[in-house]
């Protein structure tokens, strides 16, 4: 049909790329800064899970006498043993015990410390009152939960507590509460962790985007070759049944100009166009198939010749049907002998069961048969073929296209109609770039 160019094509698809590689970068930066900030937290609590194993065991040193007596020995001396434990661990940088207590096998309470100076001491008190811990038998780990208490985040602990003889006689519970500037450090930690790994992801795209762009451009000029290729293929199966039936290329190129002026003023899809422009070529493909005699006949066709040219749509569909690419040009090559009103061939659909595109191509085909040169007929004036398409309106034509291609026929026939096969071509390749090439990211997308 015309040579094209893969430049413009290739500056949308590059667009289109670089609007994915951008998505994919957010998503995988999303999804990266999630992970690294749910590590972050995960490495935090295990600190403090470990600072707090560090003074269990420090706890069961200094209680190991008072363990391995019965009935936790003198419970005074666990009571002074929990002061003892200010010193190694009840405060620090990562935050304070605010309350811990010591149970004995039962779960009731020896000894406990707490902080009278944090304000929502009472919060946890009654935090522990009805969310105590509950060992099963023979549990040793040390069991903890996050929880916010008056927006502060603080940690609900417990252990067991064995004596020398490894039985577990006692456990242990409290809260601690993280501080303010270890929640600080934290947020640091995560921010320069989830910075890191953006990075790390913006550098790998940025040293994979000239490789994926070379590899685009080559698949954008593949692309269009083999656009190219389809698009030659079907001006070569249009024009062979032009040289049969008209002796000329020009009639195939002045449908595809006028069905695509027609079908943008009428508001189509581009998809339906690109699928109209492949029609109106071959929308007589099937004429191949008929007898020269009938086909090429001057006078009017006696009922068995009509029936044999009628089977051209059948002939059409055959050809067509072969190649996927040409699938959706089924519309026209099937369609556009159908009438409004049901009379037509070859299945007499009517109406709106004919597509859009048959039936504004069966406007435009009768335009431009009636107002062409053929080897058994010369042309009709504008005027006259004008006058027999409004006969036809309502009974072969939809009326509400038919008015439509009114307010431009006669801009179009002053153009086209007597224009050279190098105007018709020029017009052509401007489609083909329009609807084609220049969209080729576009139907990548699909």
């Amino acid at each position: 049909m015309t040579s094209l160019s893969s430049r413009h094509s290739f500056g949308s698809l590059q667009r289109l790329l670089i609007l994915r590689i951008v998505a994919m970068t957010v998503i995988i930066c999303a999804i990266m800064a999630s992970v690294v900030y749910m590590n972050q937290r995960a490495i935090f609590g295990a600190n403090l899970t470990e600072r707090t194993l560090l003074g269990g065991a420090h706890l069961r040193v200094l209680l190991i006498g008072e363990l391995d007596a019965p009935g936790l020995g003198n419970h005074a001396k666990i009571q002074s043993a929990l002061n003892a434990l200010r010193e190694f661990g009840y405060r620090s940088s990562s935050g304070q015990f605010v309350l811990l207590r010591v149970m004995d096998g039962s779960y009731t309470p020896v000894a406990s410390v707490n902080d009278n100076t944090f304000p929502h001491l009472k919060t946890v008190e009654e935090l522990l009152s009805t969310r105590s811990y509950r060992f099963a038998p023979g549990e040793r780990d040390l069991w903890h939960e996050v929880v916010t208490i008056d927006g502060k985040p603080c940690i609900h602990i417990a252990f067991p507590l064995a004596n020398s003889r490894n039985e577990i006689v006692a456990y242990a519970e409290g809260v601690f509460a993280v501080s303010d500037s270890a929640v600080a450090q934290l947020h640091r930690a995560m921010l320069r962790a989830v910075l890191y790994a953006v990075l790390i992801v913006i550098a790998t795209v940025a040293l994979l985007y000239p490789v994926i762009v070379r590899l685009m451009k080559r698949i954008a000029t593949l692309s269009v070759n083999l656009l190219e290729a389809n698009l030659e293929t079907i001006n070569v199966l249009g024009s062979a049944i032009a040289k049969r039936d008209s002796d000329t290329d020009l009639h195939n190129y002045r449908v595809t100009i006028y069905s695509v002026c027609l079908a943008e003023k009428l508001g189509l899809a581009e998809s339906d166009i690109r699928s109209l422009i492949k029609g109106a070529f071959l929308h007589d493909v099937g004429k191949i198939g008929i007898r020269d005699n009938v086909l090429l006949k001057p006078g009017r066709l006696d009922d068995e010749e009509f029936r044999e040219m009628k089977q051209h749509v059948q002939h059409g569909k055959d050809i067509v049907s072969r190649a996927v690419w040409l699938q959706d040009a089924l519309n026209v090559v099937c369609w556009h002998h159908e009438k409004y009103d049901g009379s037509g061939y070859d299945l007499q659909k009517k109406g709106d069961e004919i597509p859009i595109g048959a039936r504004l191509f069966a406007i435009i085909d009768v335009f431009d048969a009636l107002t062409s040169h053929r080897p058994y007929k010369e042309p009709l004036t504008f005027e006259r073929t004008m006058e027999i398409l409004e006969e036809g309106k309502g009974t072969h034509f939809d009326p509400s296209v038919l008015d439509a291609f009114h307010g431009m026929a006669r801009d179009l026939y002053d153009r086209f109609a007597n224009s050279d096969e190098a105007t018709l071509k020029a017009g052509l390749e401007s489609i083909a770039m329009r609807y084609f090439t220049g969209d080729i990211g576009e139907m990548l997308k699909g």
